[in-house]
């Protein structure tokens, strides 16, 4: 079984390269749900937890279901969001395989951990840089000696074609998304590429044709300040709102939120390349003293916060991103 991020191509790529080397189960999840999702592995022989970070208030829950798995099946955790040294001892001593890195995302690791075996499947590598792309972590070393391989307009089509897909489809709000497992098991499985998916076309032109009128309501209803701006969104792929906002009212950082349930705000933040400050350290940090999930790397991060916690989370966000770097 293979565990993975759901909500970008990151994920949906690395649990395909999973599923391409094993034939491997395929189950996505989000940080918030993936201690209880973890909990529902009964059985298993192998199980490859991927691309999902934890946090102090994470972590307990998430060690305990390392440990149940470890009892009786092969675990590998294989991640890029930052890891707390302590924690980090705690994973190898329950046994766990870990594959650890912030310098590379998860799908390009994963890639580079089996890289043996799947150097020859062109294919699986196109996935990798697509990981890379989408999660803006294409300039570094490892990742961009794979896109070097390729031409770089044909990876950014089919990573812009992956994650509009996913964006797309996670509309639905619907946590287990069948559609987003089988496009994962259909990459990996049946070694397809992103234009290869089904509806995958028109999942990018209803995406791209959207955009255009959410880029003007994020300039006429974002809010801006110093150092950054947020808008509220309906919108499944709130990483991508984020950028919006970003163009739109020409800020160095995009937050972008939703609504996930009565209670809650699911947030994400991106960056500009060339920003000094890391989103995932901040955005950990705020989230740590808001007991709250929540974490990434340096220019892509989220967390998933109490509504009555807003309020104080812009504060904490203006007051980090006003600390020189």
């Amino acid at each position: 079984m293979v565990v993975s991020h759901r909500k970008d191509a990151d994920g949906i790529s690395a649990a395909a390269l999973i599923h391409y080397l094993t034939q491997a189960r395929v189950t996505l999840t989000d940080y918030a749900e993936m201690v209880e999702t973890l909990a529902n592995v009964k059985t298993a022989k192998e199980v490859y937890i991927c691309d999902l970070g934890t946090n102090k208030t994470t972590f307990e829950g998430f060690l305990r279901e390392l440990e149940r798995l470890a009892s009786y099946a092969k675990v590998h955790y294989i991640d890029h969001h930052p890891l707390d040294p302590g924690f980090e001892k705690k994973i190898k001593n329950a046994g766990v395989d870990l594959y650890h890195s912030t310098e590379e995302c998860a799908a390009v690791l994963v890639y580079r951990k089996f890289e043996q075996d799947l150097a020859s499947a062109p294919n699986m590598k196109v996935l990798a840089c697509c990981g890379a792309i989408t999660d803006y972590m294409d300039l570094q070393p490892f990742a961009k000696r794979l896109i070097a391989s390729f031409d770089r307009q044909f990876l950014l089509y089919e990573a812009t074609v992956l994650s509009f897909s996913i964006a797309m489809i996670g509309r639905d709000g619907v946590v287990a998304n069948p559609v987003l497992v089988k496009i994962a098991e259909e990459l990996g499985g049946k070694s397809k590429l992103p234009h290869e998916i089904d509806n995958a076309s028109h999942y990018a032109q209803e995406f791209a044709s959207s955009s255009a009128a959410l880029i003007e309501r994020a300039h006429r209803d974002g809010k801006k300040m110093k150092n950054f701006a947020y808008f509220k969104t309906r919108e499944s792929s709130t990483g991508n709102v984020a950028n919006f906002l970003i163009g739109a009212l020409d800020v160095p950082v995009g937050v972008a939120f939703r609504e996930d349930g009565p209670e809650h705000y699911e947030i994400s933040l991106r960056s500009l390349q060339d920003s000094k400050q890391d989103l995932g350290k901040i955005v950990g940090r705020i989230s740590d003293r808001l007991q709250a999930s929540g974490g990434g790397h340096a220019h892509a991060a989220g967390s998933r916060i109490k509504k009555d916690q807003f309020d104080e989370f812009i504060k904490m966000l203006d007051q980090e991103l006003s600390t020189p770097a």
